[in-house]
This record gives C-alpha cells, structure tokens and sequence, in this order.
C-alpha cells in the first residue's frame, strides 16, 4: 500500500523537494545501476544476434567448404532431353556412356464401358411401389440395387474385398475400390467408369472381379470395359539391361529418367531395332565447385565486415536513459537515442577479436599436398587465386581474381577456375580431407569453430560468447538495483520522519504561542 505522507502543513515547507535533494546522490547510483544493466541486456542482445550468424556460417557455408562432396561434384548431360534426362552424383564416373530405352514404365487403367449407352429399362419396386426407369436415368448416385445387383455382392481388387448393401451407390462402390488400392471414378455424363492403379510398373497391376459376373456386365466393369496392363521401365545403360517399376533409375552414381523410346522393343520376343542410343557425358562440375567457392568467399566477408564492425565501432557517448529522460521524451526520439547508445558496445570485445585473429590464420595456411608422381606441393588460398586486399581498411576479406562479380579484381586472371580445370583433384585435399597429416583449410576452420561453441563454465553449448556470465552479470545487476531501491526507500523514510518530527514540534510551539497570546489577549 502506498504511503500517504501529509508535510509541510506547519513549516509551510516544500518538503518533498528537499527529500528528494538530499537522497539524490542514492537516486543517481540506482539509475547507474539501472543503465549499467541496460547496457548488459543489449550487449546480450548483440551477441545473440552475432551467435546465430556465426553458427549459421558454421553449420551451412563453412560445412560445405569442408566437405569433400562439394570439390567432387560431377555434371551430367544428355544428348537427346526429350527421351532421357540425367543429373549426376558425387560418385559418377566421368567419360561418355550410352543409354537406350526400350519401354516407359506406366499404371494400369481400365476404361469401362458406356452402361448408358444400351437403353435399357430398370424396374424397381413391386405392385404400387413399382417404378420404371431407362439407363440414361442413371447417376452417381444410383443404388445398385435398383440396377440387379444383389445385397451382399463381393467386388474385388485383385484379392481385396468390397461387399456392397441395399443403399450402396454408384459413387459409394467407386469410393470403395479406391481404398482397395486403386483410383475409382464414375462420370455420369460419359456413363464410365475410370479406374487406374495409383503406381506404374507390372507390381502394381491390378484385376477387377466379383462373386456376381452379371454386375460386372451391368456395371461396364465386364466384357465391353478396355484394360491396359502396367509396365515396368526397361532401359539399357552400357549395354546392360535394367527394369524398374518408375522411370527412375539410380545407376553409376547417375540419376536417370527415361521419358520416351529409343526404338521399337517386342515384349513377347524381346526384340529390339531401330534404336538410337542418347549419349550421356559425364564430367566434373567445374562451374558448380567454383559457385560454391565464390559463395564460402561472399559468406565469409559478409561475417567478418559485421564482426569487424562490431570490434571496431566507437561509443557515441550515449549512456541509457533514465526513466525521468524517457518520460521527457516521444517514442521517436527515445528510439534514435537508443540506437546511437546501442554503439560501441561490443568494441574491442575479445571474443571477437579471438575469433577473427584465429580464423585469419588458419586461411593463411598453406596445405602440403602429395601429387601422382610422387613430389609434394604446397597450396595456399593466394596460389590458388584468392587473395586478401592490401588495403587494411578491409581487415581481411577475401576476394577472388578475375572474378567478375568483383568489381576491384575482375581485370585479373582467374586463376581458381584455371585449377580446377587442370588440378581439380587437389581441392579436395587443401580444403577438405588435407593430406600429409594435416586437414584442410575448411576442415581446420570448421574444427576451431566447433571447438570455440562447447559448453564451458562460462558458456552455454553451439554459443561463441560468454553467455552464462553475462546472464549471471544482469543477474547481479537486478540485485544490486533491489539492494539500492531498499536503502533508497529507507532513506527517504528517514528524512520524512525527520521532517515530520520537526512539523509536529512545530505545530506545538504555534499552539503554544496561541494560547500565550489568548492570555496576553494579542490573539
């Protein structure tokens, strides 16, 4: 409850004001305190934000620098893309190969026939219940009863059971032969049912049957229906035959799709003529391992242009505000202040500056390499055509010569797409797996990283920065704020009580001088 205080009314002083001079100086250390702590929760705020850029970097551009995949990549095409397409893996063998199809792998359908198209008269009911209707009547939702098929009629899907009652329909039996693994459909205006398995390939041909072959007759699902069966794929690659039950087929390392023949095949003889074989080339994808090259680079300068700023930004000089500032401001005015007051914050921060000083090293590296013959060679990122700026304003980024996306180098000769062209095994090793006893670049950049995010004393786990202190410190700091709040408070009840002795001897020293005055009949 809050304390009703009644002052001055004796001394006629502005006694609030005179309280709050005198615990002033307590006043200003809770506001420090309280700016302190601000300042705190928005260098938490800061480092977050950076945590996740640099774990993001870890976990995606810098994974992917230090993966052998990314510097064996292989590209595929296809002579002829209308008949067969080809994307290549990691594992596909470079050099031409010969791909033929013989048969495109496709569902069953069957097409039934029209049950409209006949005419005939459908008599339901018997004596005044009795009712005559023609097949061009017929809808969806008409009962199979009213067409002769008895309650309790069996359809099959291959060995799969549909029993039908006096209220089923047209479209309930449809509905009921697609839960038993077929797509059923009956359009009323053609009259047909249309029903195709929902897989290509001979596995997933299917028979339509019932316990009655009359309803089957009645239904267009008989005699007068045209069935075409599934088939499988069938293709040659190199000379061998394959079958699949979809057009896909993973061989060598390659994913091929057969779209059309490439001849005429006989199933019953198995026959092939005619054919004209699609080429397939197969080769390493230079373009793509130096895209994902130039993307680590763009990644990598992007992350250091904001550690570097984060390091190297100078305090405006503008502290938090207090609540009596905020008060005084608009929420426009309060928002540019704290954007200037949120500068600086992390400048010289030595996580930061470990982190930039580490990674900066281990891309210097050189990497020592065993070539075929048997002599070894040392690669670094310069020798092969990524270089850093002699410029010191640019605090080690990484540019690519004669890239022409980098407007300060695009003149130069690009020498990282010549390497890959003429040494594209050694990449590999100088980024990846490493040879002669030491990682690659990427490995050994990616193994710091993980390293520098364990969970520590001082450190959450996948965190860069010392987070569990820096909780524990704005912890502290709402402590501190409590403890000084409290002497604040007593302060001030002390001055009161002071000031409220001081008016009551008052009071009483002019109830004395009253009465002394009534006597001496002054009053």
């Amino acid at each position: 409850m809050a304390r009703v205080r009644m002052t001055g009314l004796a001394s006629g002083l502005d006694t609030e004001s005179m309280v709050k001079e005198l615990v002033n100086a307590s006043s200003t250390k809770v506001n420090k305190a309280k700016q302190d702590k601000q300042k705190a929760e928005w260098k938490q705020e800061a480092w977050q934000d950076l945590n996740t850029k640099l774990y993001n970097f870890y976990k995606t551009d810098l994974y992917n620098f230090r993966s052998a995949a990314t510097y064996n990549k292989k590209s595929a095409t296809a002579s002829d893309t209308s008949k067969v397409s080809v994307s290549a893996g990691n594992g596909a063998t470079a050099g031409i190969h010969s791909v033929s199809v013989k048969q495109i792998a496709s569902s069953a359908y069957l097409t039934g026939a029209n049950i409209k198209a006949a005419g005939k008269t459908f008599t339901v009911g018997e004596g005044e219940d009795e009712k005559t209707f023609t097949s061009a009547d017929i809808t969806g939702g008409t009962k199979l009863k009213d067409l002769g098929i008895a309650e309790g009629t069996s359809f099959f899907v291959n060995d799969r059971e549909f029993v039908i009652d006096e209220k089923t329909t047209i479209n309930d039996l449809a509905k009921g032969l697609s839960e038993l693994g077929v797509s059923a459909s009956f359009d009323a205006n053609q009259g047909r049912f249309y029903i195709n398995s929902s897989k290509t390939g001979e596995a997933n041909n299917f028979t339509i049957s019932s316990s009655d072959s009359e309803a089957l007759e009645i239904l267009g699902l008989g005699s007068g229906a045209t069935k075409v069966d599934a088939q499988d794929a069938i293709i040659d690659y190199n000379g061998v035959e394959y079958r699949n039950a979809s057009n896909q087929f993973s061989i060598n390392g390659m994913n091929i799709t057969a779209k059309a023949v490439t001849g005429n095949y006989n199933k019953e003889t198995g026959e092939f003529t005619n054919d004209s074989p699609i080429s397939i080339t197969v080769a390493n994808d230079t373009e793509g391992i130096y895209n994902s090259i130039k993307n680590f680079v763009k990644k990598y300068n992007e992350l250091i242009d904001e550690m570097n700023k984060l390091y190297n930004e100078k305090n405006e000089g503008y502290d938090p505000l207090t609540d009596d500032e905020r008060d005084a401001l608009s929420d426009n005015q309060i928002e540019k202040w704290e954007e200037k007051a949120k500068v600086g914050l992390l400048r010289r921060d030595s996580t930061i500056g470990s982190l930039l000083s580490n990674m900066r090293t281990i891309l210097s590296k050189g990497i020592t390499v065993t070539n075929d013959d048997g002599s070894t060679s040392q690669y670094t990122l310069a020798s092969l055509g990524i270089v850093t700026s002699s410029d010191w304003t640019e605090n080690g980024k990484l540019h690519i010569l004669g890239d022409e996306d980098d407007a300060a180098y695009a003149s130069e000769t690009n020498k990282l797409k010549a390497m890959l062209d003429s040494k594209p095994e050694i990449f590999s090793k100088v980024f990846a797996d490493g040879d002669n006893g030491s990682d690659g670049i990427g490995k050994q950049m990616y193994d710091y990283m993980m390293k520098a995010m364990k969970k520590t004393e001082t450190s959450s786990s996948l965190t860069f920065y010392d987070d569990v202190t820096l909780k524990d410190d704005i912890d502290d700091y709402d402590d501190k704020i409590e403890e000084l709040n409290k002497k604040l408070s007593d302060m001030e009840d002390k001055y009161y009580d002071q000031f409220a002795k001081m008016e009551s001897a008052m009071a009483k020293l002019q109830q004395q001088q009253s009465y002394l005055a009534s006597l001496m009949g002054t009053a």
